[in-house]
């Protein structure tokens, strides 16, 4: 992937880790390009991506397109909006959505280990996804010992939940099971 694309729009507030910008190829494709600060290691670069990749396969993140080391940048499928910004309007339910992702991550041996809730967002179907694997990790015995069978239910979803009440969204996990 060339640097042949125009940034249309920042999107989201500048992390401890970069930037996010919507930019447009000049063949018409869009993505979201991750843009890191200086100082990220390119192995922690890929790292993230690797993990994301593995999540977007699983179907509950958003598809890395293209991981540019040299330039610190991660394109993927641009995202629709934030789930915070829907359930501002909407009775929306999104809970088993928010439990099968996490599920998901268990299954596939990722603990998110990130509980802002501007990660859950919606994809072009109107799907929940869950993005940025900064401080991701492979799930391993160790993990597993500490956290026990569902790591991401003890700690993403713990925090994610005290995130979300930050906004007045309360999850409501009566019948959910882990």
């Amino acid at each position: 992937m060339s640097d042949d694309f125009e940034v249309i729009k920042k999107l989201g507030q500048d992390g401890a880790q970069g930037v996010v910008y919507l930019v447009e190829f000049n063949n018409g494709l869009r993505a979201a390009m991750k843009q890191f600060k200086s100082t990220k290691s390119p192995a922690r670069i890929q790292a993230e991506a690797d993990l994301q990749s593995a999540a977007a396969d699983a179907g509950i993140a958003p598809e890395v397109m293209h991981v540019d080391l040299e330039k610190k940048r991660i394109f993927m499928e641009p995202m629709q909006c934030r789930l915070v910004d829907v359930l501002k309007t909407s009775n929306k339910r999104f809970e088993e959505d928010l439990y099968h992702i996490m599920q998901t991550l268990d299954k596939i041996d990722i603990l998110h280990n990130d509980g802002n809730a501007l990660n859950l967002m919606l994809n072009v179907n109107d799907e929940l996804q869950i993005i940025d694997f900064g401080l991701s990790k492979k799930i391993d015995k160790k993990l597993r010992k500490k956290w026990g069978e569902f790591p991401n239910k003890k700690v993403t979803l713990f925090m994610m939940k005290k995130e979300l009440k930050k906004y007045n969204i309360h999850i409501n996990n009566t019948g959910q099971s882990f």
